[in-house]
């Protein structure tokens, strides 16, 4: 409510100023050209727009988000249950011109039988992620670029000179971003991005499934989200 009287009071303000300019130079030429009376008219259009924003999160500070189709992706037949959760939390009110957000990723299927746990590279892929996400525009909606962190855990089969053996492989890496976020005043948010980076810790290509597999084995970070939904609150 603050907000929105001294908004209303700007525009009082500057209207009235553009008005008394108006006035004088009629006063002064006797009339104003149609050209001059528009050129004022985008002026109060510029102001406003500067000075009244949409501003859907002003009263959010958090928001968690998932991966709907993650939540839906359930494989199961005699040998494998297929466990996955994409998801993220949001803090909103460090920087009302950005977004701070936790991507978290895992992926962990399920075997009854351990010789066909063997036919997979990869058996578990969990990652943690902090992004910062700087809006194009003038308020926290719409576009955006990004810049992040991540730590992934790798565990799978790998064959040395023992044999075939579990491994777990913690790698971290850094990357930059870009993506759109769709916010309603009610809470409701959507949200699609395009993620690349590398890995600078950790070995890679060691599972044998390179960047085929999520961007976990290969060096290279390339992610792209389309069905995340989420809540502000």
């Amino acid at each position: 409510m603050k907000k929105l009287l001294i908004s209303l009071y700007l525009l009082v303000v500057i209207t009235f100023s553009i008005y008394e300019q108006i006035k004088a130079e009629d006063e002064n030429n006797g009339s104003l050209s149609t050209d001059k009376k528009i050129d004022s008219i985008y002026v109060i259009q510029k102001e406003i727009y500067k000075t009244i924003k949409d501003e859907p999160l002003a009263d959010k500070k958090y928001g968690i988000e998932v991966n709907i189709f993650r939540l839906l992706f359930f494989f199961d037949n005699n040998n494998i249950n297929n466990h996955s959760f994409s998801g993220g939390f949001s803090l909103f009110d460090i920087d009302r011109n950005a977004e701070i957000v936790f991507p978290i990723f895992y992926h962990e299927p399920q075997y009854s039988d351990e010789e066909y746990e063997e036919d997979f590279d990869i058996v578990r892929k969990f990652s943690l992620d902090c992004h910062y996400r700087r809006f194009l525009g003038n308020t926290q909606n719409g576009f955006y670029i990004s810049g992040f962190i991540r730590y992934a855990n790798v565990k799978g089969w790998i064959d040395d000179n023992e044999g075939e053996k579990l491994h777990t492989e913690n790698k971290f890496g850094i990357g930059i971003g870009i993506g759109r976020r769709i916010f309603s005043y009610k809470g409701f948010y959507w949200g699609t991005s395009l993620n690349l980076g590398r890995y600078i810790i950790g070995k890679n290509d060691i599972f044998g499934v390179g960047i085929l597999d999520g961007s976990f084995d290969s060096e290279l970070i390339i992610t792209f989200e389309l069905l995340k939904f989420g809540w502000a609150f």
